[in-house]
């Protein structure tokens, strides 16, 4: 198994579900910083000192820029966030 002791991780959609999940196992595992995004960063709800909550928003050029700017010294991503205006939908497989 890859170490994660001593990286710098950056998850998206971390502010709920699997994405605070992330969070949770990597503290765990001893990472040095989690910078935990999500479109609203106060729903980031994680009292450790090595997280880093971030407004990210996916589908905002702008806003990725801007993350990238701040969180220049990441080792691992980890992008669990989602577009949900470009959810696919099932096509018919009948005729």
């Amino acid at each position: 198994m890859t170490s994660l002791a001593d990286q710098t991780v950056l998850v998206t959609g971390a502010n709920r579900g699997m994405g605070r999940e992330y969070v949770a196992q990597l503290l765990d595992r001893g990472v040095t910083k989690v910078y935990a995004a999500a479109r609203d960063p106060r729903t980031i709800d994680v009292a450790d000192q090595r997280v880093v909550a971030l407004q990210l928003d996916v589908t905002d050029a702008t806003s990725v820029a801007a993350v990238a700017e701040v969180a220049s010294d990441v080792s691992v991503l980890i992008n669990n966030a989602s577009d949900q205006q470009r959810r696919h939908r099932p096509r018919s497989l009948g005729p």
